[in-house]
């Protein structure tokens, strides 16, 4: 079975994420859960801290096993003061750079809470940020039918495919290594995509985004390797590192704007006419939420296919290139933009569902694009924040 690995150094709370875990069957029917104590935690982080030694005279690290190595999805406390005096950001820099674990998971335990920025912290090495309480969400785990109002973030992948889905991007990131091919190129993207990326967005990439291949961007960028860590890298170290901070680059900074890239429900928000069901439907709405292939969304899949990111395991859902699409002449609403009825129902992003109630919230996302405004159904005891960004 693969292996989920949970770093907190408070006992009680180890043990309460691991029970979380435990009382889903999707999880235990897939993953085993170990909970190392203080003492295995701090053997594992000094077997890290010797590998980043040994990396910065070789490019490369061996030694000593940890158990971090065979780890399908490591979850990290943020607060790891009582075991290792540090905290889950330089944890997770170095089990993303010093082992070969697989998904990294960050989270405080107690926390209940939804992103209103839509971003979320680009900065740590963690590919995921979920609140304590929420890691035992059935949502995280696997693609829902719930017809009731339940929170699931819209902006969660699913984790086991999430995690099928990382060694493709490690793949794709070490194949275009020895060609030294641009990053647009592996993923797909026009160059000048690229180039007309927003400055808070390319400015992650680099000074000339469109050019930056992954050797550079994971020694030179500032947002890769710590400048000491990034003299002699080799292959396997460029293309894990390059591909999880990429990801979590696309997910974070480039889906959010829904103006470069975007997915199902915001795409049929805009042009109702690609579903091919019953638009007085909601159901035929929500069949289009749901984190699976794009041939199984209830899309006229042949119109759109042009549009589409072929390399579809580098976002956690379908999506297509909105600057291209919107002007398809094919499509009713961008044809006849006077036929666009606004539909009964809002998409809201902390449901994953279209919502037809009346008690829902309006917010603003962090993103420069004009579909800034977005909805949420405002559920009780989870923490809304930055809470500026809700609409009076």
């Amino acid at each position: 079975m693969k292996k989920i690995l949970i770093y907190d150094d408070e006992e009680g709370f180890r043990g309460r994420v691991r029970g979380d875990l435990e009382s889903l069957t999707v999880v235990t029917n897939t993953f085993q859960i170990e909970t190392p104590d203080n003492r295995e935690l701090k053997e594992s982080m000094e077997i890290l801290l010797n590998r980043q030694r040994e990396f910065r005279g070789t490019g490369t690290w061996c030694g000593e096993p940890t158990h971090l190595d065979d780890t399908a999805i490591f979850m990290v406390d943020y607060d790891l003061f009582e075991a290792i005096s540090s905290n889950g950001d330089v944890v997770a820099y170095l089990a993303r750079c010093f082992s070969s674990c697989g998904l990294i998971v960050g989270y405080r335990y107690g926390d209940d809470s939804f992103d209103l920025t839509l971003r979320g912290e680009i900065r740590p090495f963690t590919d995921l940020y979920v609140g304590g309480k929420q890691l035992s969400n059935a949502g995280l785990w696997e693609t829902t039918q719930d017809t009731e109002a339940t929170f699931r973030p819209w902006y969660w992948p699913v984790l086991p495919d999430y995690l099928g889905d990382f060694e493709k991007k490690v793949e794709d990131a070490k194949e275009s290594l020895s060609d030294n091919v641009p990053i647009c190129q592996v993923l797909g993207f026009a160059p000048d995509l690229f180039v007309m990326l927003p400055r808070s967005i390319s400015q992650f990439l680099g000074a000339k985004p469109a050019e930056t291949t992954f050797q550079q961007f994971v020694t030179k960028s500032d947002n890769g390797l710590e400048r000491r860590d990034a003299a002699n890298v080799s292959h396997d170290v460029l293309a894990r590192v390059g591909a999880a901070r990429i990801s979590k680059w696309l997910e974070r900074l480039i889906l959010p704007e829904q103006d470069i890239l975007v997915d199902a429900p915001h795409l049929v928000s805009r042009y109702p006419s690609l579903m091919t069901g019953d638009t007085v439907d909601i159901e035929t709405w929500n069949r289009t939420a749901r984190l699976v292939g794009h041939e199984d969304l209830g899309l006229r899949t042949d119109l759109i296919e042009p549009f589409r990111l072929k390399k579809s395991h580098w976002l956690s859902r379908p999506v297509w290139f909105w600057d291209e699409l919107r002007k398809c002449e094919g499509i009713t609403e961008v044809r006849e933009p006077w036929k666009f009825e606004r539909p009964e129902w809002l998409f809201c992003e902390d449901m994953s569902r279209f919502y037809d109630g009346d008690d829902y919230r309006e917010f603003v996302a962090d993103v420069e694009s004009p579909f800034a405004r977005r909805f949420v159904r405002y559920f009780e005891g989870v923490e809304y924040r930055p809470v500026v960004r809700l609409s009076v």
